[in-house]
């Protein structure tokens, strides 16, 4: 039990610490140009797919299964912002690209894709 602890622990200080070293090579500017652009590009992508599936609330029948779809695809954005976010602050700084961005992206996908899942469940318990 002790390693397996101690593996968490050592895997949030080494996002602590590549956290750290990001933010010091990127600018008030570059942050919110990525942080604009990833917001724009994951709608981009994900608006058809959702515009699609809102549509189709019109069948009766399939209204439980395109809410849980609905989920799932909240639940994919944060991985998709996040890759745009990370990608865009790439191309904004180069010496980006020597830092291992993965596990800041896939840390801080997973808490929100988390925390969209509990409401998402909670909202679908209260309507269906």
């Amino acid at each position: 039990m002790k390693p397996s602890i101690n593996g968490f622990f050592q895997f949030f200080y080494r996002y602590k610490k590549l956290l750290k070293l990001i933010e010091k090579q990127i600018t008030m500017s570059s942050a919110v140009k990525s942080v604009i652009g990833a917001l724009f590009l994951s709608v981009f992508v994900l608006g058809l797919p959702v515009l699609v599936i809102v549509n189709m609330f019109i069948i009766a029948k399939l209204t439980l299964f395109l809410a849980i779809l609905l989920v799932l695809i909240v639940m994919v954005w944060p991985y998709l912002y996040y890759a745009f976010y990370y990608t865009l602050l790439k191309n904004y700084h180069e010496k980006l690209n020597e830092i291992n961005t993965k596990i800041p992206y896939m840390v801080e996908s997973t808490i929100i894709s988390v925390v969209l899942m509990v409401i998402g469940i909670i909202v679908l318990s209260v309507i269906f």
